[in-house]
């Protein structure tokens, strides 16, 4: 070892030695000070240097390895080992006294290994402390989940919540008397040969809904929590409701001769383990109902992540798709019960729902809320999902997951009794993938615009409320506005935000227009994209930068509905300074960034579960891909997320080679084999072109170029090589 960084990992590996001992009380410490000063200081030494030899490394495998064995001698009773360490084979291997003793181990954080050049001491001595305190709790939770689960405390593997579900699941089965499919591979052990069904064979689309558009009045982002094990139980409900079996995938299979009795096999064949698994969660809410089990209510939050991860032991991709079949079901259910109780929604997927209120106050879209969810939980079909309110927005500009801005209440704001809805208030919120294709000097005269559009109006609304509110008699009856006046007043704010387009917004973005084309004039394409960068960086900014503002910005402003003729009308106006016609194929929006969603991505640490879109979230720009819970920031696996990657696109190449074709004119499935014409006299194309084929595999193409991905990108470079 001779670099200071390695020193640092090295030293934090020892220190967690010393927490490794469960017996590691007050006596212990007072008994084997010395020792344990002498390591210490040591360990300092030997990091604060600039060489280090095998010899020092040695005296603390020696020195180490005597505090494990006095420990064993001054308390003869039984002892286990407590270990926190990123490399634990070294550790194992130098320090041979723990092979006298059993050891668990604890999950690391990569971040406790992330030091400053200086003063880094402080920082590390407090964090090993903090560890070591951690580890009595840990272990004594340990302790509780093995005598709850009736496993062996040492036979716990890292990921504790997958590990006890397979045992649960396994025992299940068992007493059903149905053959476990046991495997470490992620493809069920069902016999026979699986040459065709090894590539990510549950690759499953999860559904999102997005509805476009300008919503002036109040609207609340909904966290939906324990979809999939409502969805489980209320499974016999949704076949009622439909009149079919919950195994019925005729929606996902094409319809016609070619359709196999193998299409139906799965869902029919995991039919038994369906109902198993159904009853085993009914038991898990028993105990985390009745008894307050903390682990069992942890085996339901985390059933959706068990059932598609490809880590456990007893994944069957057929039960994923068919659980993942139910839960769509009664996803759409929930959304049509929001929509039959008057709310507007505006974005939903199996996470969250975004909805409009249509209230203008604050008070009154919190009343409606707290109503709305309250109506919810007495239908029966919903009784185990939970809806969180997290945000509540005053004014909303919506175009999709990922380009959003609105004016957002403070949380103290709508947890008050009383909100004043001032500016102290309020978080304007702009995130705006799309700017970020937009050349740097003109990204914040697009987050500047969209933020006034958004504001300017809500100005004026409010302060019509303040004064209707002064004019209103104190005896009134009705404090709150009714129905009739908030279309009036959402009127006088539709006709005082045209006047200002046709005027202030008109007028700033010529401005703004002509001051980019005299800052951009005389530069041409090759000077602000280099060549050898321009085909690896997708966010470099391609084209005319003053056209490219334009649409834009435009594109973003004529999301509302009711003064989307005067943007039109403003945009007809900007596109004359640079010469290009209204309706020209230049001048029409296409939004700049595909789009990829790698699903249920889970963190080593935490074992936090979520989708990540890779090509337009911004949290994953950066070259090390990490946790996005605050408290974790754990890196993800790159080799199994590239593996992922790699599997997905082997699969739809595989797909893309064995697709169907379809008629022209009647879009039937070819059912002949050596007809050249349909029965209706159309010919036969594909189902999926070339062009949309190598468009999709060139997203994979740019992720694995950004991220050093070598294997994925050798084999997506000669997929388009061979196309």
């Amino acid at each position: 070892m001779s670099c200071t960084s390695l020193h640092l990992s090295e030293y934090m590996q020892w220190l967690s030695i010393l927490s490794a001992i469960k017996n590691c009380h007050l006596r212990f410490l007072k008994s084997n000070f010395g020792m344990l000063a002498k390591l210490l200081t040591l360990c300092m030494k030997i990091s604060l240097s600039r060489w280090t030899t095998t010899h020092q490394w040695m005296q603390v495998a020696n020195m180490c390895n005597e505090c494990y064995l006095s420990t064993g001698q001054q308390h003869p009773g039984p002892v286990i080992g407590i270990i926190e360490c990123p490399k634990l084979q070294a550790i194992r291997e130098s320090v041979r006294a723990l092979d006298d003793f059993p050891c668990v181990t604890i999950p690391c954080n990569a971040r406790d290994n992330n030091y400053q050049a200086l003063g880094w001491q402080a920082t590390a001595g407090r964090t090993s402390m903090q560890r070591c305190a951690a580890s009595t709790q840990w272990f004594n939770e340990r302790i509780s989940l093995a005598r709850y689960a009736h496993v062996p405390l040492g036979n716990f593997e890292l990921d504790w919540l997958l590990f006890t579900a397979d045992v649960f699941f396994s025992r299940a089965l068992h007493d059903q008397q149905q053959v476990l499919w046991i495997s470490d591979d992620g493809i069920p052990d069902l016999g026979g040969t699986y040459e065709g069904d090894t590539c990510f064979a549950d690759e499953v689309i999860q559904p999102a809904l997005t509805y476009p558009g300008a919503y002036r009045r109040i609207s609340v982002e909904l966290k939906i929590h324990h979809l999939a094990v409502n969805s489980l139980l209320k499974s016999s409900q949704v076949d009622e409701m439909e009149g079919g079996s919950i195994g019925n995938f005729e929606n996902d299979i094409p319809p016609g001769p070619n359709a196999t009795e193998t299409d139906y096999n799965d869902a029919s064949l995991c039919l038994p383990a369906f109902q198993v698994l159904k009853q085993l969660i009914q038991r898990c809410i028993s105990d985390a109902v009745s008894s307050g089990n903390v682990f069992a209510d942890a085996i339901l939050q985390h059933l959706y992540r068990w059932l598609c991860s490809p880590r456990s032991r007893l994944h069957d991709p057929a039960l994923h798709r068919l659980l993942h079949n139910v839960m769509k079901k009664v996803f759409a259910l929930l959304l049509a019960e929001f929509r039959k109780l008057g709310a507007n929604v505006i974005f939903a997927n199996f996470s969250k729902i975004i909805i409009d209120t249509g209230k203008v106050d604050l008070p009154s879209a919190r009343a409606y809320c707290d109503s709305l969810l309250k109506t919810l939980q007495t239908r029966d079909l919903f009784e185990w999902i939970e809806l969180e309110p997290l945000h509540y927005w005053h004014s909303l500009l919506f175009m999709d997951q990922y380009n959003y801005g609105g004016i957002q209440a403070k949380t103290q704001n709508v947890t008050s009794a009383d909100s004043s809805d001032g500016d102290d208030d309020i978080d304007i919120v702009s995130s705006w993938n799309i700017a970020e294709y937009l050349p740097k000097a003109t990204q914040d005269h697009f987050v500047l615009i969209v933020s006034e559009f958004l504001y300017v109006p809500w100005k004026y609304m409010k302060e019509q409320v303040a004064c209707r509110a002064a004019m209103r008699d104190d005896t009134s009856c009705t404090p709150s506005i009714t129905i009739m006046a908030a279309e009036n007043l959402e009127g006088q704010v539709v006709d005082y935000l045209r006047g200002q387009i046709g005027t202030y917004f008109a007028e700033k973005l010529l401005t703004i227009v002509s001051d980019i084309l005299l800052h951009f004039k005389g530069k041409g394409k090759s000077e602000s994209v280099g060549p050898s960068n321009s085909e690896l960086d997708p966010h470099l900014h391609k084209g005319d930068a003053a056209l490219e503002f334009i649409k834009h910005i435009c594109a973003v402003l004529a999301l509302d509905q009711n003064v989307q003729h005067d943007i039109l009308r403003m945009r007809k106006n900007l596109l004359k300074l640079v010469r290009v016609k209204e309706f020209a194929p230049e001048a029409q929006f296409q939004d700049p960034c595909a789009s990829f969603i790698l699903p249920n991505v889970i963190c080593s640490y935490c074992n936090d579960c979520r989708d990540l879109d890779l090509c337009r979230d911004s949290t994953l720009q950066g070259h090390e891909w990490r946790c996005a819970v605050p408290q974790c920031g754990q890196p993800y696996h790159r080799e199994e997320m590239e593996n992922a990657l790699l599997q997905i696109v082997r699969q739809r190449e595989r797909l893309y080679h064995l697709q169907d074709l379809v008629c022209v004119r009647c879009r039937q499935v070819k059912a002949a084999h050596v007809s050249e014409q349909c029965n209706c006299g159309g010919s036969f194309r594909c189902k999926e072109e070339a062009p949309q084929f190598l468009g999709k595999m060139r997203v994979f193409l740019n992720v694995a170029v950004s991220q050093k991905f070598e294997l994925l990108q050798d084999c997506v470079r000669w997929i388009l090589e061979v196309r």
